[in-house]
């Protein structure tokens, strides 16, 4: 009897209920709460609702660091049906979303309080230049004056704008694109000490610049379609010439312009714009032409002589600084033979010359394609060397180093680009990410002066969406590396006022603090709607915005 007894004992054993506590409320907000500060204490009644007496009850907070238990008379023995209260505040020390659980421990499945609260601070803008803006990372809010405003998140990051380089207060920590980071564990005062533009003046013109080029004592020089003007440092004329829209230009060592015209003649202006000499040689050319310079302010000119309806040759001259023939040669490698590219070795001693032959075809307004070449020259126009390849677009550094280019139309349209050494030897081959960018290649340029190292700088513009690859996006420019690899630097963005697109056409560096000079177009190169030039800070080549 006693066996069959026990069963039925532990049965009515464990039908008794078990012990249930119960927290008078599931949530509270603390609502906002300055960073520094105290709230009230906010009152929570745990009760047994079950017939038991609990013999261990404790409390806590678990969670934020800012929540905490003031007060406290749940401890340990609870009798059945009885309450016990618990008094919580918040005080936050850093501003965001806060959030905490109030917890009961002493009977099973015990639903916590959930506690919120939202700390913020007060960051005042007290100062910034004429003209620029203080924007808050989140978009939260900007201001074109001083200005306060409360902030509810851990951290902000404050930007200034146009785009440019800021001098911020010591309140800010240093933030990519020239940011102000502060972290907000009190109210902040903060200063946009000062601001420099991405370009420290602009010079609208009426058609698109060909080619800038430094000058002496920090002038340019700028020719367009209307003739050669030369700037000062501020952007303010100084004079200007007329030539014709198809002369092509170079600014020799000892800053003077050589110009070369249509038809071959070179004249050479001196620093104020004067007439030095002009050079017209023996035989007509043609516009077709290039012209660059030595360290020693030697002029190289390379031009077509000849007819295209019958026979058409390249020939290089070399011109002294006084404008007199040194020596010269021709060059022709079939029927018609065109130039795409001239540089020369600082000191002279090798010339650089490319080159494309064709023969005519059957038709003779056919031309059959023979070969696409770079030719280096002995500093008296003897072959060197001579290497055939899918030459693109082509740049030489004053040490006889070159970079071809190759486009590439898929949008924001991209390019290929190899650099060669002086012998024509490969250093590297690399193509953009497709769909990445920057876009295509306009513009190309090295250093002119041997103080600065041979770095390549590009500009160009973006290819617009769709498989129209005349519509024009952003223009652009960045230093795109060295004879190590392609490595481009931040890109600096150029949009139209007018919203049709933009491109640089010809760019350079100005200065041995490397400001760039840049000019282009709005619109299209097919469709202008006006140019510019800028002089642009050196750290949009280096600094991340």
């Amino acid at each position: 009897m006693l066996l069959l007894g026990a069963p039925i004992l532990f049965g009515a054993c464990s039908d008794e209920p078990s012990a249930a506590l119960v927290i008078d409320r599931k949530s509270f907000d603390f609502g906002d709460v300055e960073v520094g500060t105290v709230t009230v204490e906010q009152l929570f009644t745990v009760r047994n609702a079950s017939p038991q007496d609990v013999e261990s009850v404790s409390v806590s907070v678990e969670g934020s660091e800012f929540f905490s238990i003031t007060s406290n008379t749940c401890e340990k023995y609870l009798a059945a049906g009885m309450e016990c209260e618990v008094r919580v505040r918040f005080a936050p020390l850093l501003a965001g979303t806060h959030a905490s659980r109030l917890k009961v421990t002493g009977a099973d499945s015990v639903n916590p309080a959930e506690l919120q609260g939202t700390a913020f601070v007060w960051v005042d803008v007290t100062s910034m230049p004429p003209g620029t803006r203080v924007v808050a990372g989140d978009d939260s809010f900007t201001c074109t004056q001083p200005c306060r405003h409360a902030v509810r998140t851990t951290e902000l990051t404050l930007y200034a704008g146009p785009e440019g380089f800021p001098t911020w207060s010591k309140a800010c920590a240093n933030a990519p694109r020239g940011g102000c980071l502060l972290r907000l564990d009190a109210s902040r005062s903060v200063a946009l000490v000062a601001f420099s533009p991405l370009y420290q003046w602009e010079v609208l013109r009426s058609s698109p610049p060909m080619t800038v080029a430094p000058l002496a004592d920090g002038n340019i020089v700028v020719q367009d379609a209307l003739g050669v003007t030369s700037l000062d440092r501020f952007g303010y004329e100084r004079w200007s010439v007329p030539v014709s829209s198809m002369s092509k230009l170079v600014v020799t060592s000892d800053w003077y312009l050589s110009v070369l015209s249509y038809n071959g003649t070179v004249t050479q202006y001196d620093g104020d714009g004067r007439v030095r000499w002009t050079y017209t040689p023996p035989q007509q050319s043609s516009s077709e032409g290039h012209v660059v310079a030595d360290v020693f302010g030697n002029t190289y000119v390379l031009m077509t002589q000849g007819s295209h309806d019958t026979a058409l040759a390249m020939k290089l001259v070399a011109l002294s600084r006084e404008g007199v023939e040194r020596w010269s040669t021709v060059i022709s490698e079939a029927q018609l033979n065109f130039p795409f590219g001239l540089g020369v070795m600082g000191d002279g001693n090798s010339v650089y010359v490319g080159g494309t032959a064709y023969n005519r075809g059957t038709n003779p307004q056919d031309l059959v394609f023979v070969k696409r070449f770079i030719r280096k020259l002995t500093p008296v126009g003897g072959t060197q060397w001579t290497k055939e390849g899918s030459w693109g677009a082509v740049a030489f550094t004053l040490s006889g180093e070159m970079v071809s280019f190759i486009n590439n139309g898929t949008p924001p349209g991209g390019f290929m680009a190899s650099w060669f050494d002086s012998a024509g030897n490969v250093l590297w081959n690399t193509q953009t990410s497709p769909g990445q960018g920057p876009g295509q290649v306009d513009a190309y340029v090295f250093p002119s002066n041997f103080n600065l190292a041979p770095r390549l700088l590009l500009g160009g513009h973006e290819v617009g969406p769709g498989t129209n690859v005349y519509t024009y996006g952003r223009g652009w420019f960045a230093d795109m590396g060295d004879s190590s690899k392609l490595a481009p630097g931040p890109i600096t963005y150029i949009d139209s006022p007018l919203g049709n697109g933009a491109w640089v056409s010809t760019l350079a560096y100005a200065d041995l603090d490397r400001h760039v000079v840049v000019g282009g177009g709005f619109g299209t190169l097919s469709e202008p709607a006006g140019g510019f030039i800028r002089l642009y800070d050196p750290r949009t080549l280096t600094m991340e915005r």
